[in-house]
């Protein structure tokens, strides 16, 4: 048996800390299993069912701001809130005895999920904190040259601008294209901007502004045999659409947990290639582990066990869906709002239309109008929760679907846009 299949005889729990019991009145993630193995993408009516079932959102406003974090499906959200209570209750004793077992099954079963070993597995509190082990732990020297985009994340970036100030790298800008007509068209502006001095480039695989997809793959072909690192930011990409974090090319790759994986809160994941762990120094003190073992850099302190306890659930929800299944129908719900935004006068969608471009999320924009004073109004006016993005040059309006949104609550988006316009 693999440690996915080892963890599923679990029944995704622990000895002390055992998986929430449902009620057998309450569908479960097996009664549904066999749905996903014929398409569903465009049935609302299984969906609708699907979100009644695994779902709690309030009916007071829609919500299409999910990229933020992800919703908890109620069997994961329920694991959590008996972790939360189970670990209370038990206090030292399960963490000085049973937790480093369980802990080590859990990593396990998430690098098998990822297709990764557990050895380059960091189980981290974000994206951003596992960004920043990988960026600091790298031996920068004065005028080493990093490429960025100012469609990276802030936090990324500021972390860059950071290191500029007190190691005296240069950091170097590049514009990306909002709408690319092919891969090349993107992989000629970092072609541009490489020099001899080029040590790094930070790449976004799903850009959190307007959800654009990048072609890490390609782009880590081009420049790795020049020597230069590939750092890649998968926060929004992990377990939206499908792919393997070693199928990205990079030997650095950070991602959260809690955005389409749907854990709780503060959960995120560090791929290090094992060839590449001695070339990173801890960002948080630790002079036990062996340069080569990727414990050195997880001497960060306690984690949030109940959180860490409910991966296994998060887990299992994804493993039902499937990952295909899940990219489709988000994709679905994506296209479904922006091809019919594009048709409005004086509206831009932002986002490429492309399917290999993009999946859930997108943006567009209202000429003539402030961006805050478009998602205001979609909020008073028909109860539509967005949420304004600052690109380097414009504001937008992001609009994030999930899987329990339906294409009658981005009718009422599309109403709300075709108003304002």
């Amino acid at each position: 048996m693999d440690r996915r299949k080892v963890l599923k005889g679990l029944g995704f729990g622990f000895a002390t800390l055992p998986f929430i019991q449902v009620k057998a009145t309450q569908p479960t993630l097996k009664d549904y299993s066999s749905y996903f193995t014929t398409d569903q993408t465009t049935d609302e009516k299984f969906w609708k069912k699907f979100r009644k079932d695994f779902y709690d959102v309030p009916d007071d406003f829609i919500n299409l701001e999910n990229g933020y974090f992800g919703v908890q499906p109620i069997p994961v959200y329920k694991a959590y809130l008996q972790n939360i209570e189970q670990v209370n209750v038990n206090s030292s004793r399960y963490l000085r005895t049973d937790y480093s077992k369980d802990f080590t099954e859990i990593k396990s079963g998430l690098s098998d999920f990822a297709c990764i070993d557990a050895g380059e597995a960091l189980i981290t509190r974000n994206a951003t904190e596992a960004l920043n082990i990988a960026i600091q732990g790298l031996d920068w020297q004065k005028g080493d040259e990093v490429i960025l985009s100012g469609q990276d994340y802030f936090s990324m970036i500021e972390t860059f601008e950071m290191l500029e100030k007190q190691k005296g790298i240069i950091v170097r800008r590049i514009d990306l294209p909002l709408l690319p007509e092919s891969d090349e068209e993107i992989i000629k502006q970092y072609e541009a901007a490489v020099s001899s001095n080029t040590r790094c480039i930070l790449l976004t695989h799903m850009i959190h502004l307007t959800g654009q997809i990048l072609p890490v793959k390609k782009i880590a072909d081009r420049f790795k045999p020049q020597g230069i690192d590939i750092i890649v930011d998968a926060a929004h990409s992990f377990a939206q659409i499908d792919f393997n974090l070693k199928d990205l090319g990079a030997d650095f790759v950070g991602v959260t947990l809690h955005k389409w994986f749907g854990n709780p809160l503060g959960a995120g994941l560090l791929y290090v290639n094992k060839t590449r762990i001695k070339d990173l120094s801890p960002l948080f003190g630790d002079s036990g582990a062996d340069a080569d073992d990727i414990k050195k850099l997880d001497h960060f302190g306690t984690l949030s066990v109940p959180t860490i306890l409910t991966i296994p659930n998060a887990q299992a929800f994804n493993e039902t869906i499937t990952i295909p299944v899940k990219e489709k129908r988000l994709r679905y719900l994506q296209n479904y709002w922006t091809s019919r935004a594009k048709e409005i006068p004086n509206v831009m969608v932002t986002t490429p239309y492309d399917p290999a471009r993009s999946c859930a999320i997108a943006s567009f924009k209202i000429e003539g109008m402030q961006t805050k004073d478009v998602i205001q109004q979609l909020y008073d006016k028909k109860k539509v929760f967005t949420v304004i993005r600052y690109l380097p040059d414009q504001e937008v309006v992001r609009v994030t679907p999930s899987l329990y949104n339906l294409t009658e609550e981005l009718d009422v988006l599309i109403d709300g846009i075709k108003s304002i316009a």
